[in-house]
C-alpha cells in the first residue's frame, strides 16, 4: 500500500473520474516501489516527518512524476520525465555503491 493517498495522486493528475481507481492505485504502489528502488530503501515510509506525518515535498513530487510517465506520458515524454523525477529524489538516496 502506497504511502502517497490515491486522491492525492489523482489531483496531481487532474482525474476527476473513478473509473481508473484500480488501475491509478497500482502505478501508485509501483511508482513508489521504484522510488524506493532508486533512493535505496526499503519503503519511503522512514521518510515521513514526524511533526507533519508527511514525506518531503521533493519525494512526493518525484514519486507523482513517476506515476505521470506511466499513466499520461508518451514513451518520448516517460523518459524525460524520469530523468526529472531522479533529480528529485537524488538528494535521498543512500548506498552509492562509491
Amino acid at each position: 500500500m502506497s504511502t502517497i493517498l490515491l486522491e492525492q495522486a489523482k489531483q496531481y493528475l487532474d482525474v476527476f473520474h473513478d473509473e481508473d481507481d484500480a488501475k491509478l492505485q497500482l502505478l501508485l504502489d509501483g511508482a513508489e516501489d521504484e522510488a524506493c528502488q532508486f533512493v535505496g530503501r526499503e519503503s519511503l515510509s522512514i521518510l515521513v516527518d514526524e511533526t507533519t506525518a508527511l514525506l518531503p515535498a521533493s519525494i512526493t513530487t518525484g514519486v507523482m512524476i513517476l506515476l505521470q510517465a506511466s499513466y499520461q506520458a508518451s514513451p518520448e515524454d516517460a523518459l524525460k520525465l524520469r530523468k526529472a523525477a531522479e533529480i528529485k529524489l537524488t538528494p535521498y538516496r543512500i548506498g552509492w555503491g562509491i
